[in-house]
């Protein structure tokens, strides 16, 4: 399609609006002086270049962390317990530690999802 000044082949543009909240339009404004970019040259740089987004992202740290609760309400469950009693079975200390371990597997989960 011919458009622009000297009827030059240009695909037209469309307009895409966005709401942002007043800090984020400032943080963006500010990277694109700082790349010395326009803000819409700016954002359509980082749509074209950036990837794409991972929306499972929240939900999957949410449900580590839901687990990892879970798993700490547990052995915290077995320390009042233990406490109470005054002695601890070796079968409670080896689930104890057992919890520990998938607390310290999740936790390691959860840190490289972060990444």
């Amino acid at each position: 399609m011919l458009i622009g000044r000297g009827k030059q082949l240009i695909e037209p543009r469309k307009n895409f609006t966005i709401r942002l909240s007043e800090e984020e339009r400032r943080q963006a404004e500010h990277d694109a002086r700082a790349s010395n970019m326009k803000a819409s040259d700016y954002v359509r740089y980082l749509i074209a270049h950036a990837g794409k987004a991972d929306a499972s992202f929240a939900y999957d740290r949410r449900d580590l962390i839901r687990q990892i609760s879970g798993l700490c309400n547990n052995y915290n469950q077995m320390t009042k317990t233990a406490n109470g009693c005054g002695y601890v079975f070796d079968s409670t200390m080896k689930d104890a530690n057992h919890l520990m371990e998938q607390i310290k597997e999740k936790m390691k989960e959860l840190a490289d999802k972060w990444r």
